[in-house]
């Protein structure tokens, strides 16, 4: 994966390698102790690739996590993204090599000069990053699948990419 993959591939392959990276992760959830039980992490896509509408691009249950794809280069999108939320939190999967503490750099960074020296704005921006990942964390955690994840990833990317190249009709499923 690199930074120059398209747009709806980086997205795709991103979904898939995610999805197989928290699905071995379990939280405890319950409404009183006596309750409680886990669950694994599940990631869902919640549309098309690129569709512009306005939508956010994978959701994980039961935590209610939110994650963004986007591409480096327009800070303005990330914090868009952000209102169009209501500065609920956002994981944004960013299509770049830089370290994930350049682009938190680099974010701040804009925030401050967006926000115009309104601390309040400033806070309430910055909070709303809840992870930054990169390229760079994606390869790591692709590296550390087992070879039955690795077959789950290639059987998403094959499904997702058919799906979005119209190459199978999906309007039955």
């Amino acid at each position: 994966m690199t930074e120059d993959a398209e747009a709806r591939i980086f997205e795709i392959i991103s979904f898939a390698i995610l999805k197989s990276h928290y699905k071995t992760q379990k939280i405890y959830i319950g409404l009183t102790i006596e309750e409680i039980h886990e669950e694994y992490l599940q990631l869902f896509k919640t549309g098309r690739t690129n569709a512009n509408d306005g939508g956010i691009d994978f959701v994980m249950r039961p935590i209610g996590r939110f994650f963004q794809v986007t591409e480096v280069n327009n800070y303005d999108k990330y914090l868009l993204d952000i209102d169009k939320v209501l500065h609920f939190p956002i994981s944004f999967v960013i299509k770049t090599t830089k370290s994930k503490q350049m682009m938190e750099h680099e974010i701040e960074q804009y925030i401050k000069e967006k926000s115009g020296g309104m601390v309040v704005v400033e806070e309430r921006y910055k909070k709303a990053f809840e992870e930054i990942i990169t390229i760079n964390e994606i390869k790591t955690w692709l590296l550390q699948l087992d070879e039955g994840s690795i077959n789950l990833i290639i059987s998403d990317i094959d499904f997702y990419y058919k799906m979005e190249m119209n190459l199978e009709d999906f309007s039955a499923e």
